[in-house]
C-alpha cells in the first residue's frame, strides 16, 4: 500500500496502509454530483425555446416546464434548471394520439391497479386491433431466420395487436435507408442533424438495421417483417458514416423528434460519460410524452465488469436495454449494472443497407424490439404514460437470470404478448410491507409505486456499491385538485438506527448516508393524509463520499505520501474533482506512475510536476484505461501529482474509484549490463530504462525472435547536448548497423527485417548522463514474404509466391496492402513481369508521359493488346481496376480456349455483358471465383489480393 506521510492533517494515521478496491467490484452507477441536481442544473446557460444551444455540450442544459405539454411530470426540471419548451404542434397533441392528461388520483389513466384494461378494450384472440383474424405468421420468406420473435413473444402478440399508425417512432440513429423496399411503406418524413437540410439517408447501415426490427413491413411477400406490420417510422439521422456523433447532434436529434410528435424515440447508441446536457435532454423527452429507449452498451466481453450501462440508457426515465442469448439467458457481453430494465435478443435478422438483409447482434439491436413492445402496448392502451408503458414491459418480463431484478438483464427478458394480455398493477412491488420484504430498488432509475391508504407501506431496498450517498427523489402523482398529502419515510442503513423524515411538498428531494451494500427505506402515508390512495415516482440516485484524503483540490492542498512504492484508492466524488499529493524526496530515485479505475466511467489522467517546473500530462488512453509514466529520474526536492477525470472538462461525479500507484526503482535498473554476457533480456513491447555514469559505460541488451520479424527499435529520452549510438549485432557478434541520435536529443527510432535468431544492442554515450532516463523498447512483427500485414490473410500463398518469383511487390514500409484496390497501372506491370510473351508493340496514352513509373509496362502491355485505354486517348493509370477489367486484361494476357459460347454462372453478369466472354474463358480453366452468394460484382474494384490470387491460380 503507498503510505501516508507524517505530518497529514487528514485521513488515516501518518504511514497507516489504506486497502485497495475489492476485486471484482468493478460495476459502478453514476448519477447525482457533489451538490444536488438542482444546482448543477441552475449553473447551466439557459437554452433558446425550440433549439439546442450552439456552444459546448458540457455547459448546455435543456429542461421540460412543469407545465408543458404531454401531462407526464416524471423527472420534472430541477429548481432554477433552464427550460425549453416543446414546438407548438406538440404542445396540441401528438399526432393521432389524444393529448396526455393529467393523471387522475387514483393512478393510471388507462387501467386501474390489477384490471387487465380499465374501461380499454381488449381485442379477442386471433385478431388484431382492427379486429381483423390475424395469421399464425407472416409470409415474409426471411421470417423463418427470425427467430427471436418468438422469444421476445412478438409472434404471439400478433393475434392481439400488429399495428401501430397512431403515433411515430422515431430512430435517432444513422438514418435509414429510404428506398429499401420494405421500410418504405413505414417512413414518414425525418431530419438529418448532421446535413440539416437532406434526407436522413443512412450511409453507415447500423440505423437501416435498427429500423427493420421495428418497422419492416410485414406480411408483404417479401423481405422479413418488422415487429410492427404497419407503424410511422421517423428516421433521425445524428451519426455520421463512421456511425459516430457528439451530445449536441444527439440531443438536438432527440429534441427534433419530439418537436415532430415522436411518442417513442430509439437510441441505439450509447458514452459512458455522464452529462447534465443529455440527462436534460431526457426530463424533456419524458415531460413531453415521449418515451426513450436505449441500448445499455456492448462490452461485457471486453471490460467484464468494467463495463457500466452506457448513457443515456443509464438516465432514470430511460428504459435501458440489454442483450439475451438465443437459449435465453443473458447475454454476457452487455454492458451490466442497476440500470438495466429488461433484455431482448441479442441476434437478429434484419433490414440491411443497399435493399437487402442480414444477421445482426448487440444490445442495438436488443432496444428497438422493446420500442416496437411499447408501440403495440401504446396500441391496445392509448392512454398510458410513458412511466406506465415502462412499468408493463418490466412487470410481464420473463425473469432469465438471479431470482428477482438483476444486474444482468433487469426484470427479464421482453414478453410482448404477456404485455398485452396480463394485467398492469399500479403497485408492483407488493408484498413490501416491512423491511423483511423490502423490494429490490435498481439505482439510478424511476420506478412506479401506489401507497394504498393510511396502513399501507412500501419498503425498498438499495444496494450500495460503495459507501456514500443516496438521493431519493419523490414525487406525488395526485391530482391537481386534491391536497398534496405528506409522506413519512424511514431509512434504515442495518446500524439499529432508523431515522425518519416527511415530505410535504409535491416533489421532494431526500440526502441519505449509506454503506456498502444493503440498505432500505420505506414510505408511508403520514397521519393527516386522509386515506385516498397516492400514486408515486421514486428515484434513487447514488453518488460516493469523499475520500480520506480530501480536501486536496488545489496544489497548496495535496495530500502528502511517503517515498516508498504503493498504492492508494481515491474517489472523484464532485463535478470537476481534480485530488493532488505531495511527495517528497531526500535524493535522486527512479520513479514510475500508474492511474487505473475500476469502472469505464473514469478516464484516468495524471499529471507531476517538480515544485516550481512544468507540469508533465499523461493521457494518452481512454475510458477505463491505465495511465502510466515512463520510468522517471527524480532528484532531491518535491513533487506534485495530480489525477482527474478527463472525460470532460468539468466531469461529473462517477460511482467508481481509482488507484494511483507508486513504484521506486534503482538509478538504473538494467544495471549491471555492462557487456554481451551481461545483457538484460528484453521483451517485445516493454520499456527499458537506463543511464551512463561514466564515458565508458555500455549498456547491453538481448532479443529472441521467432520466425522472420519486423523489429522496431525505438530510443527516447536523450537530453540535449548528449548523443547515444545504438549498434546492433547478431548471435555471432557481428555488428549489422550502427546508428547515432543527434545533439538536438530525445532519440530516434528504425524499421528493420531480421530473421529468426538471437540479437543484442549496445547503447553507449561518450558524454554521461545521469540527471534524467534514457527508454528503449522493441516490437516484433511476425512477417511472411517480407510484409507486415499478409500473415493468416487468405491470399497469403498467392501473394508470397508472386513475390518470391519477383512478379509483384509491395507498396512501402514493408506492406503489401491486400485489400486496397489495384490501380490499371500497378495491374499492367504485374502482368508484364508475370508473362513474358508480350509483343514488340508500343502503345502511348496522353496521360502517360516517359516520366510515369509505369510508363513501358502500360505501354507494352497496351502494344501486345492485353489492355485499352479510353476513346479520348487516355489511359487513367491511377484509376481502380475493376472486377470486369481485371478478368479481361487477364484474358488478353493469358490467352486461354476462347471458343464457345458466351456464359456465365453468376446472377450479375448475364452473357450480354462486355466481360462475359473473357470471364466465361477464364471460368473453364477454373481461374475465376464469386461470391458465396453467386454473384460476381464486376464494378466492384478489384483488389491487390483477389489480382494477385487470380494470376498465381493461372500461372502455377
Amino acid at each position: 500500500m503507498l503510505a501516508v506521510a507524517a505530518g497529514a492533517e487528514s485521513g488515516p494515521p501518518a504511514g497507516a496502509a489504506f486497502s485497495a478496491a475489492a476485486a471484482g467490484s468493478r460495476s459502478a452507477s453514476a448519477l447525482a454530483a457533489g451538490e444536488s441536481e438542482a444546482a448543477e442544473a441552475a449553473s447551466q446557460p439557459a437554452v433558446p425555446p425550440g433549439g439546442i444551444a450552439s456552444n459546448s455540450a458540457d455547459v448546455s442544459a435543456v429542461a421540460p416546464k412543469g407545465d408543458s405539454a404531454g401531462g407526464a411530470t416524471a423527472e420534472a426540471a430541477p429548481s432554477g434548471a433552464s427550460t425549453l419548451e416543446p414546438a407548438a404542434d406538440s404542445k396540441a397533441g401528438m399526432p393521432g394520439a389524444a393529448a396526455p392528461a393529467a393523471l387522475p388520483s387514483g393512478g393510471s389513466s388507462a387501467m386501474p391497479a390489477n384490471s387487465s384494461a380499465a374501461g380499454a378494450k381488449a381485442a379477442p384472440a386471433n385478431t388484431n386491433a382492427a379486429g381483423e383474424t390475424a395469421p399464425v405468421g407472416p409470409n415474409d420468406p426471411g421470417y423463418p431466420q427470425q427467430r427471436y420473435l418468438e422469444q421476445i413473444g412478438a409472434a404471439a402478440a400478433w393475434r392481439t395487436v400488429r399495428e401501430q399508425t397512431n403515433l411515430t417512432i422515431a430512430v435517432v440513429d444513422t438514418g435509414a435507408d429510404l428506398e429499401h423496399p420494405d421500410l418504405k411503406p413505414n417512413l414518414v418524413p425525418g431530419v438529418n442533424v448532421i446535413a440539416p437540410g437532406r434526407p436522413p439517408e443512412d450511409d453507415n447501415g447500423h440505423g437501416t438495421s435498427v429500423a427493420g426490427i421495428i418497422a419492416a413491413a410485414g406480411n408483404n411477400g417479401f423481405g422479413v417483417s418488422g415487429m410492427l406490420w404497419k407503424a410511422k417510422l421517423m428516421p433521425v439521422k445524428a451519426l455520421d458514416k463512421s456511425g459516430y456523433g457528439d451530445e449536441s447532434s444527439l440531443g438536438e436529434g432527440i429534441v427534433q423528434a419530439v418537436n415532430k410528435g415522436a411518442r417513442i424515440i430509439v437510441l441505439s447508441v450509447g458514452l459512458y460519460r455522464y452529462s447534465p446536457y443529455m440527462r436534460d435532454i431526457a426530463q424533456y423527452a419524458e415531460s413531453s410524452g415521449a418515451l426513450l429507449i436505449a441500448a445499455s452498451g456492448n462490452d461485457g466481453g471486453l471490460y467484464g465488469a468494467k463495463a457500466a450501462v452506457e448513457y443515456p440508457a443509464a438516465y432514470p426515465t430511460v428504459l435501458a436495454v440489454g442483450g439475451a442469448t438465443p437459449s435465453g439467458k443473458p447475454d454476457p457481453r452487455t454492458n451490466k449494472g442497476p440500470e438495466i430494465d429488461l433484455s431482448a435478443s441479442w441476434d437478429v435478422y434484419t433490414t440491411a443497407l443497399g435493399g437487402g438483409y442480414h444477421h445482426e447482434e448487440g444490445t442495438s439491436m436488443a432496444a428497438p424490439q422493446a420500442a416496437a413492445a411499447a408501440a403495440l402496448v401504446w396500441a391496445q392502451y392509448p392512454d398510458l404514460k410513458p412511466y406506465e408503458v415502462r412499468a408493463l414491459l418490466k412487470q410481464t418480463a420473463k425473469d432469465i437470470g438471479e431470482p428477482g431484478v438483476d444486474d444482468a438483464s433487469g426484470f427479464g427478458l421482453l414478453q410482448a404478448d404477456r404485455a398485452l394480455t396480463e394485467p398492469y398493477r399500479a403497485d408492483p412491488h407488493e408484498p413490501s410491507e416491512s423491511r423483511q420484504t423490502a423490494a429490490a430498488m435498481p439505482l439510478g432509475k424511476t420506478l412506479s409505486g401506489t401507497l394504498g391508504g393510511m396502513q399501507d407501506r412500501d419498503w425498498y431496498a438499495v444496494n450500495a456499491p460503495y459507501d456514500g450517498i443516496v438521493t431519493i427523489r419523490l414525487q406525488k402523482l395526485s391530482s391537481a385538485a386534491a391536497a398534496t398529502p405528506a409522506v413519512t419515510v424511514t431509512m434504515d442503513d442495518g446500524s439499529g438506527k432508523a431515522v425518519t423524515h416527511s415530505l410535504k411538498q409535491s416533489s421532494q428531494n431526500l440526502e441519505w448516508n449509506v454503506k456498502k451494500g444493503i440498505n432500505r427505506f420505506g414510505l408511508q402515508l403520514a397521519g393527516d393524509s386522509g386515506k385516498d390512495d397516492l400514486p408515486y415516482l421514486l428515484t434513487p440516485l447514488f453518488r460516493m463520499e469523499a475520500d480520506a484524503y480530501e480536501t486536496n483540490d488545489q496544489q497548496p492542498e495535496a495530500f502528502p505520501l511517503l517515498p516508498q512504492s504503493g498504492t492508494i484508492t481515491g474517489t472523484f466524488h464532485k463535478t470537476g474533482d481534480r485530488d493532488w499529493y505531495a511527495v517528497r524526496f531526500s535524493g535522486s530515485a527512479a520513479v514510475k506512475l500508474t492511474l487505473s479505475s475500476d469502472t469505464m466511467r473514469i478516464d484516468p489522467a495524471l499529471a507531476i510536476r517538480k515544485e516550481g517546473a512544468d507540469m508533465t500530462e499523461y493521457d494518452k488512453n481512454g475510458e477505463g484505461e491505465t495511465e502510466q509514466t515512463p520510468l522517471m529520474h527524480v532528484t532531491a526536492g518535491t513533487y506534485y501529482i495530480r489525477v482527474h477525470d478527463a472525460s470532460s472538462l468539468s466531469a461529473s461525479p462517477v460511482a467508481g474509484m481509482y488507484t494511483l500507484g507508486l513504484q521506486l526503482a534503482p538509478e538504473d535498473p538494467g544495471e549491471p549490463n555492462d557487456k554481451a554476457s551481461e545483457a538484460t533480456v528484453m521483451q517485445a513491447g516493454a520499456d527499458y530504462a537506463g543511464s551512463f555514469e561514466r564515458a565508458d559505460d555500455a549498456d547491453w541488451f538481448q532479443i529472441q525472435l521467432n520466425g522472420t520479424n519486423l523489429a522496431h527499435l525505438a530510443l527516447t529520452g536523450v537530453p540535449k547536448e548528449r548523443q547515444v549510438r545504438l549498434e546492433l549485432y547478431d548471435k555471432q557478434q557481428q555488428r549489422l548497423l550502427a546508428v547515432q541520435t543527434s545533439a538536438a536529443g530525445n532519440g530516434l527510432s528504425f524499421d528493420k527485417l531480421l530473421p529468426e535468431g538471437l540479437y543484442y544492442v549496445k547503447l553507449t554515450s561518450v558524454h554521461p548522463f545521469t540527471s534524467s532516463l534514457y527508454h528503449l523498447s522493441v516490437t516484433a512483427e511476425t512477417t511472411v514474404a517480407g510484409y507486415r500485414d499478409i500473415a493468416g490473410h487468405w491470399a497469403q500463398d498467392a501473394i508470397a509466391s508472386m513475390t518470391a518469383k519477383g512478379w509483384m511487390g509491395g507498396t512501402g514500409n514493408y506492406r503489401f496492402e491486400p485489400g486496397r484496390s489495384i490501380t490499371r497501372a500497378e495491374a499492367a506491370a504485374m502482368l508484364m513481369k508475370a508473362v513474358t510473351n508480350a509483343s514488340v508493340g508500343f502503345s502511348r496514352f496522353k496521360d502517360v508521359d516517359n516520366g510515369y513509373w509505369a510508363y513501358e509496362a502500360i505501354g507494352r502491355a497496351a502494344g501486345a493488346g492485353w489492355i485499352k485505354g479510353y476513346p479520348d486517348g487516355s489511359f487513367a493509370p491511377d484509376q481502380p481496376l475493376s472486377r470486369a477489367e481485371m478478368v479481361v486484361m487477364m484474358n488478353g494476357a493469358l490467352r486461354p480456349d476462347n471458343s464457345g459460347e458466351a456464359k456465365t454462372v453468376y446472377r450479375d453478369l448475364p452473357s450480354s455483358h462486355w466481360a462475359a466472354p473473357a470471364l466465361t474463358a477464364l471460368q473453364r480453366r477454373g481461374w475465376v471465383k464469386g461470391d458465396a452468394d453467386g454473384m460476381f460484382a464486376p464494378e466492384r474494384n478489384a483488389t491487390r489480393a483477389e489480382f494477385a490470387a487470380l494470376l498465381y491460380r493461372a500461372l502455377t
